[in-house]
Parts: C-alpha cells; structure tokens; sequence
C-alpha cells in the first residue's frame, strides 16, 4: 500500500540451496593441549577430618541430650543421613582424580584460589570456622538443656 515503485528489488529464483548459500572453507585448525580437568578440592586430610569430627560431635552432642524423644531422634537420624552423604559425594569427587599427588597446601604451604594464595592459617580459618561454629552449637544446646534440667 505505502511501498515506493523506485525500492523495488528483483529476485531471482535458485534451483538449489546451495546456489543461495556462499562456498564456505574450512580452516584448518591447530590441536592445542587442553589444560587436564582439576577434580578434587586440593585439601589435606586434616581439614576432612577436622570437619567430619566437628560434625560428628554436634550430633553425638544432640544425640546425648535429646536421644530419649522419639521425635527429636528421627531429626537427629536425617541429619546424619545427610551429613554421611554430604562426605560421601566429597570423597566420590575427589576419587575421580585419583592421581592428584596431594594437596598443595602440603607441598608449598599455599592453596591457589581465585583470589590468589591462601596460606594453611587462613585455609584452615575459612573452611573449619563454620562446622567449629556448629559444633560449639550443638554442644552449648546440649549443656544448656542437662543444666535446666528438662530435656525437651
């Protein structure tokens, strides 16, 4: 309806795709050396221990005080079960580089982050402080309700 006689373009009809489409080369292409896949967390053993202990006595702590009510038991019971499966999918990933040659942490006192180099204080800080905070938790609950004298 509003369309200029003068921008009229003519089109021509193609037989084939291929007439439409430009030819197209393929480049070759270099074969880099990817970098290998990094599969593990680069942590000594004593940091999942450390973790895996804290938990541990935040639910021997609970178990202790609040083991004789059912209720609390079956709480107590999944939150095991998911502290059990939280190490176990850790240890999966970690076993999928089985030859990793240790943490480096061990080897040069430094982890690599992100950031740049952590060295084993601050390693250790960053990752313990939270299962030492529920730990500490867990344990305080525990002293808080023997010495009120009515467990719940």
């Amino acid at each position: 309806m509003f369309e200029n006689p003068k921008d009229r373009v003519q089109f021509t009809n193609a037989e084939a795709t291929s007439d439409l489409l430009p030819e197209i080369e393929i480049v070759p292409q270099e074969h880099a050396v990817a970098q290998p896949e990094a599969r593990g967390f680069e942590l000594p053993g004593r940091i999942w221990l450390g973790m895996i202990s804290c938990y541990a006595l935040f639910l021997a702590s609970l178990t202790a005080t609040l083991g004789s009510s059912g209720e609390a038991m079956l709480s107590i019971s999944i939150s095991i079960i998911y502290v059990v499966i939280f190490f176990a999918v850790a240890r999966t990933v970690v076993m999928q580089n089985p030859g990793n040659g240790g943490s480096p942490l061990d080897r040069h006192g430094f982890l690599m982050t992100h950031f740049g180099p952590m060295d084993r204080k601050a390693v250790y800080g960053q990752i313990l402080v939270v299962p030492l905070a529920i730990a500490f938790f867990g344990v305080a609950v525990s002293l808080i309700i023997k010495f009120a004298g009515s467990p719940a």
